[in-house]
């Protein structure tokens, strides 16, 4: 009897623990929270983008919920958490500069007449020019080569200049889901730390972390595994 006793108790213990761990309530809510939390530092002004990948995270999270992918929802969740978080001090960092720039914003006057323009270098929306750049093992150091690609797509972007560019983070199958959503961010980071250092503004470079979670390669091979650590490059508008 009292050994049918302890097998119920770690039976119902094990349902316990396992609908925890199925039903990552908490870090849906710690998540959610951060972005209201990141909303009310108005990250929606002053840390645009910053807020809009962490809202992409939670979105992604929730549609992990939604197929029964619990634990890379659980750490897509704490993903979105960190990125919220992120935008949140962002935002409080460049509040008072953020709303000098709005209050010294003029109410727009009448148009120009038309004028016709004519240059060398037309503004165009060429997305095959955003070539994809590749990483190292578990690196997000830039390569010399690129180094060179992401040059030209600073020069390109130096032509287009109403354009907007999202640059997102991927990693080989490799490590977990929580390590490389980190790691596919940093590389996004390097990409566009390296475009604001040669004078294309922050603001137009939308970073965003897919992890492991889009190959470009579904192979286990080694082959496969350099092809999906990389930075691709969509333009938006």
């Amino acid at each position: 009897m009292r050994q049918m006793l302890i097998s119920s108790m770690m039976i119902a213990l094990l349902f316990t623990i396992g609908c925890t761990k199925k039903h990552p309530t908490k870090a849906m809510a710690d998540a959610e929270d951060a972005l209201k939390r990141a909303r009310n530092a108005l990250a929606e002004k002053c840390a645009k983008d910053e807020l809009l990948s962490a809202q992409r995270m939670l979105n992604r999270a929730k549609q992990f919920m939604d197929e029964g992918k619990y634990d890379e929802a659980k750490s897509a969740f704490d993903a979105a958490k960190k990125l919220a978080e992120k935008a949140r001090q962002e935002a409080l960092d460049n509040k008072d500069e953020c709303l000098k720039k709005k209050r010294k914003a003029l109410p727009a006057g009448p148009k120009p007449p038309n004028i016709a323009i004519t240059s060398e270098n037309p503004t165009t929306d060429n997305r095959e020019k955003l070539d994809t750049i590749y990483f190292a093992f578990n690196q997000n150091s830039l390569t010399e080569k690129a180094k060179r690609i992401l040059q030209k797509h600073a020069e390109w972007l130096r032509k287009n200049k109403n354009v907007k560019v999202e640059i997102a983070g991927h990693c080989d199958q490799r490590g977990s889901v929580e390590y490389n959503l980190a790691l596919g961010e940093r590389r996004a980071i390097t990409a566009r730390n390296f475009l604001v250092n040669l004078g294309i503004a922050k603001s137009r470079l939308l970073i965003i972390s897919y992890g492991h979670q889009r190959p470009a390669d579904h192979r286990n091979t080694l082959e496969a595994y350099a092809k999906n650590r990389r930075a691709e490059f969509r333009v938006t508008k």
